[in-house]
């Protein structure tokens, strides 16, 4: 779509917006009302028929309407949204832990988008983007003042269609073009590893319906077999900055893992009405291991379900600064198109009463840092020592500090 006719949808979704939004706005009688709001649909079609018969350009009637809708739901708040096929497919496809992109992640810096992960053997991995370069241009389109949201819809899209970047290289400040091809990525959310001070260290890039699988894999795997022969293991780390989030269930299942009782997170609807409460059902795999878990701002939705839930619970220390304040619940509604919406439906209450939304999840630790590239899949072993907010968990559980008793 050109800049032209973006401009006049533009204007045509101000129009019908202040039009029909402004029939609810009115202090009438209940009959007024019912009467303006059983007039909004003809009205609507009056002025889409007023549009297409008197506006300048020729518009077409299917990008009128998606755009009308597209105003609608914006207007509502940031995260409700009409969904194409494609993307309600993309949807899917991400709960079951796979995505239709290039691999990459990004962070916003003063500004800049870069990139903080980069899939191994995606094709921006085969491209030879890297850690902390910037995208400048998404289809020759500039990012200033788009979303991170809006941005990673950008470089998703459906499989076999390209997508051109221009990136600003980290290293050499080389500005180039580059021309990808979106592919049906599977990537784990989880990575784990021993550190050197016989630490168990799990990152979590995002819950998804594979999440609580992997994490009893890598426990299995990094912290119980060390256990098994020397005893040693100090505490866990659970990594999960950069984590935008995921689902409600996986952030259910992940902090079972953990919670041997206790609430793990409730949602209110409209009327301010409870509409459920999830609680711990299972044994704490780990009872005995003390947690750090640590969180930047862009910890967001899910992951914050989790770090509240744990640090509510008093089973682990959050380190690091507040996060994103992701509080709400999206459902996704099928239409009769292939398509959906996307529409907030609830709101997210940690276990003490506490709404996430817009608040966040405050560190008991605060540790600044500027970096928000971290690698899901580090080439070498974790280098701690450039890490504060790590270093400073690893101290805390060394020095066996207890916040909580």
């Amino acid at each position: 779509m050109t800049i032209k006719e973006r401009g006049v949808l533009a204007i045509i979704v101000g129009i019908i917006l202040s039009l029909i939004l402004s029939l609810s706005n009115d202090y009438l009688s209940p009959y007024y009302i019912e009467s303006k709001t059983y007039k909004a649909p003809s009205l609507f079609n009056e002025i889409i028929k007023q549009i297409q018969s008197e506006y300048v350009d020729e518009v077409d009637y299917d990008v009128l309407i998606n755009s009308a809708v597209t105003g609608i739901l914006s207007g509502l708040d940031e995260y409700s949204e009409i969904l194409s096929d494609d993307d309600y497919r993309q949807v899917r496809i991400s709960a079951e832990g796979a995505y239709s992109g290039i691999g990459v992640t990004v962070y916003q810096d003063s500004g800049h988008i870069k990139i903080a992960d980069v899939i191994k053997n995606s094709a921006a991995f085969h491209a030879g983007i890297g850690l902390g370069d910037e995208i400048i241009e998404i289809n020759n389109e500039r990012l200033t003042g788009n979303t991170l949201p809006v941005i990673s819809h950008q470089l998703d899209g459906k499989i076999g269609t390209e997508v051109s970047l221009l990136i600003k290289k980290l290293i050499t400040n080389e500005v180039t073009r580059i021309k990808l091809m979106r592919e049906k990525i599977y990537i784990p959310s989880v990575y784990s590893e021993m550190l050197a001070s016989n630490f168990c260290y799990i990152k979590l890039d995002k819950f998804n319906n594979q999440t609580q699988l992997e994490i009893n894999r890598a426990i299995s795997n990094s912290c119980r077999s060390v256990m098994a022969a020397n005893n040693s293991i100090k505490g866990l780390i659970i990594d999960i900055r950069n984590n935008l989030g995921g689902t409600l269930e996986s952030a259910v299942d992940v902090s079972d893992l953990f919670l041997s009782s206790g609430i793990i997170v409730s949602a209110k609807g409209r009327e301010n009405d409870l509409m459920f409460v999830r609680s711990a059902s299972k044994d704490d795999i780990l009872a005995d291991l003390p947690i750090a878990i640590i969180v930047n701002k862009y910890s967001a939705s899910a992951a914050e379900i989790f770090a509240g839930a744990m640090q509510d619970n008093k089973r682990a220390i959050i380190i690091g600064t507040a996060t994103y304040g992701k509080g709400s619940i999206q459902s996704v509604i099928p239409l009769s198109d292939g398509g959906a919406i996307k529409l907030t439906t609830a709101r997210y209450f940690r276990p003490s009463g506490e709404p996430i939304n817009e608040l966040g999840i405050r560190p008991d630790i605060l540790i600044k840092s500027s970096n928000y590239a971290i690698s899901l899949f580090p080439a070498t072993k974790t280098d701690i020592s450039n890490d504060i907010q790590l270093s400073e968990a690893i101290n805390v559980l060394n020095r066996n500090i207890n916040y909580y008793h």
